[in-house]
């Protein structure tokens, strides 16, 4: 059903996703959809749908209120989509055949949305009393402005891909232990929704934890941070983006996601105290983002001491993904896919997979030739901050990820990210390898030789 959804399309269906499984629901309803893009929906488009009206905190309450809990739900298992949420997820792809777009966007499922009278969605969205005559005309005149969307990179117009499950976290025992601790001061606090500042004073608690040490050394303390929280009147800025159950504020949640994603890209096989407050600097929103970045300044630098091993040097699998986005840059594409992440690995040179590749004649001229080939020129030049992830790119991320934790390894190495590649034949990176002359045997094989004792993946 996704392939034709851009990708802040499948964010909104995968905090959906993710939003249901946290609060252990039975299933992805059509609120759940709504939540999650008033959730991924910003700045003018927001007034535009009047989601700058709607109260984050008292959405998430009135989502979680109706639906049913299955408290037989463990946390291995994936939340399936409702009939009705499908419904809608169905109407928006008819919507945007009508009105002539080639994608399905955001704006699309908001359609279908305010189109589904009979729904949960429906039904909580008129609670907050927004203006449905004047959202109509002005949403159907954006979509069809929006309907010759150019630019779109090959694997983001491609199959559904597996969402990440946010339950996920409780897999892991830093994280498991953090959000114990988090979530009794949020019940010290007399609060109901876990927030970015409770998991910030849980991190600073526990002198164990390397990103406590380096913290300090910035004068963050958990006095520090009480002192600071004295200074919010309210949790206001907890909102601006708007086995015991959890429920997160809006940024709380986003940093757990970031969390994860700088455990991938680090070349982490866990979720370590150091990602989460990393996820919050990302956020950039919310009372941990203020108080952290307040004292830290150069959040840039302050990144780089977070995440350099004790030989002073960058992780194997973030120096990859830093390559790859400057080989993204050079070819003024938006988004790092497969084949990028490719260039990265040879751009790189060391390591078992750059090693295999050579072996196999594969060169990082020869490999970009060929990338070039299946790459459209983008037309606006892009920058650092504009780069994203094709699905299938964080596919791969996460085959490396899981494969290196099953094995028991220390890291994330380049070897766990090629085999990825060759876990989806489908993706623009194998088909580069394919037309450079080798194919999937020859590449795991390769890789297998090179693992002492042809240790398996």
């Amino acid at each position: 059903m996704f392939e034709k959804f851009t990708q802040k399309a499948i964010d909104v269906v995968q905090t959906a996703q993710n939003y249901a499984a946290q609060f252990c629901h039975s299933e992805v309803l059509p609120q759940h959809l709504l939540l999650g893009l008033v959730f991924q929906t910003k700045g003018v488009q927001a007034k535009i749908l009047n989601f700058d009206k709607i109260n984050f905190g008292e959405l998430i309450i009135e989502v979680h209120n109706s639906a049913k809990i299955n408290p037989e739900k463990t946390k291995k298992d994936a939340v399936q989509f409702s009939k009705s949420s499908r419904e809608i997820l169905e109407l928006a792809v008819k919507l945007s055949n009508e009105l002539n777009s080639k994608f399905i966007m955001p704006q699309h499922i908001a359609l279908a949305i305010l189109e589904s009278k009979n729904s949960g969605a429906y039904k909580i969205l008129k609670k907050f009393e927004i203006d449905e005559e004047k959202i109509l005309p002005n949403l159907k005149r954006i979509l069809d402005k929006s309907s010759d969307i150019k630019n779109i990179h090959p694997e983001n117009n491609t199959e559904n891909t597996q969402l990440l499950n946010i339950n996920d976290f409780f897999k892991e025992k830093t994280i498991s232990q953090i959000l114990s601790n988090a979530q009794s001061k949020v019940s010290t606090s007399g609060y109901e929704i876990m927030g970015s500042e409770q998991i910030l004073q849980s991190i600073l608690e526990n002198k164990d934890y390397k990103i406590t040490n380096i913290l300090e050394k910035y004068s963050i303390t958990s006095d520090y941070v009480a002192e600071k929280l004295k200074e919010f009147k309210s949790r206001s800025a907890e909102f601006e983006n708007s086995e015991k159950q959890i429920i997160f504020t809006p940024n709380a949640f986003q940093a757990l996601l970031l969390a994860l994603d700088y455990a991938k890209e680090s070349g982490s096989v866990g979720i370590s105290a150091e990602h989460v407050i990393l996820g919050i600097l990302k956020s950039k929103k919310g009372i941990a983002y203020k108080i952290l970045s307040g004292a830290i300044g150069d959040i840039s630098s302050f990144e780089d001491k977070v995440i350099k091993n004790k030989d002073d040097k960058i992780p194997e699998t973030l120096a990859i993904l830093r390559l790859a986005k400057e080989q993204a840059r050079e070819l003024n594409s938006n988004t790092v896919g497969t084949e990028i992440i490719l260039l990265g690995i040879l751009s790189y040179g060391s390591g078992i997979a750059a090693d295999v590749l050579r072996r196999l004649g594969i060169t990082l001229k020869d490999a970009k030739t060929e990338v070039q080939k299946l790459l459209k020129p983008e037309n606006n030049k892009t920058e650092a901050l504009s780069l994203s992830y094709s699905p299938r790119a964080k596919k791969i991320l996460e085959v490396a990820y899981e494969t290196a934790k099953e094995h028991k390894r220390s890291a994330i190495k380049s070897e766990n990210i090629l085999y990825g590649i060759t876990k989806m034949p489908n993706c623009l990176a194998m088909q580069v390898l394919v037309n450079l002359g080798t194919d999937i045997l020859e590449i795991q094989q390769g890789i297998k030789q090179q693992l002492l004792g042809g240790m398996e993946l």
